[in-house]
């Protein structure tokens, strides 16, 4: 199920916690700062971590992720660790190709390790999230063949076991990577049309409509299929 944030939407997920302080997040992270109630304060790092990676916010989302990631409650592994994993890996090779940047090169590759240690486990769960790290790893070694055909592998896993949110991710993050290094933009442009196809079909509405306004995705590109 597509969470709240590349869906547009607010469903009020503290509403669990509120009490008289309401279920504004503001409110409920100033709450659990002031009484280190460090699950929570987790909880409301992480959603926003998420939202603003769906946003294509990396600064506001890694900003988040060091803050989650600096509390007792994070030594502990839940199931949303895997997805700060993944997304911190992404952004840590996206960020390294922009700046050079070692630390988050670093980080890049040890996402690759803790993922690839837990698709050893779960291959049908953790294939598609695997090629598509070793693709942005390779695509900061700018070894362009590796890593478009990773990409591809990492598309074609996340078609065959049914994750269209991972496969719209890596033609997000192919398409992003072929416009660096290619003079021909069409390319790179396709795989944004397909991202956008596979956020409509995920109902990241939200998401999609950031893609279109980003790359500038007309009507004859972007299929009619929003919600009325």
């Amino acid at each position: 199920q597509c969470p709240d944030e590349p869906r547009g939407i607010d469903s009020k997920p503290f509403y669990i916690f509120k009490d008289s302080i309401g279920n504004d997040d503001k409110d409920i992270m100033n709450n659990a700062q002031m009484n280190h109630d460090y699950y929570l304060l987790g909880y409301s790092y992480q959603r926003r971590f998420i939202s603003a990676f769906w946003a294509g916010d990396y600064d506001s989302a890694e900003i988040y992720c060091r803050s989650m990631l600096s509390l007792p409650s994070a030594k502990a592994p839940t199931l949303q660790s895997i997805y700060t994993t993944f997304y911190r890996g992404l952004i840590g090779f996206l960020r390294h190709r922009e700046c050079q940047s070692e630390e988050q090169y670093g980080i890049g590759l040890d996402s690759i390790v803790k993922i690839e240690f837990w698709w050893q486990f779960s291959p049908t769960n953790f294939e598609s999230k695997l090629f598509l790290l070793k693709a942005e790893n390779e695509a900061s070694l700018l070894n362009v063949d590796k890593a478009r055909s990773l990409y591809e592998a990492s598309i074609k896993s996340a078609s065959d076991n049914g994750r269209i949110h991972e496969k719209g991710l890596a033609y997000e993050f192919m398409g992003n990577f072929l416009s660096s290094v290619s003079n021909d933009p069409s390319g790179a442009r396709e795989c944004m049309k397909l991202a956008h196809s596979c956020y409509l079909q995920w109902g990241a509405f939200g998401k999609a409509a950031i893609l279109s306004m980003k790359h500038e995705l007309n009507e004859a590109d972007v299929p009619n299929t929003y919600p009325s």
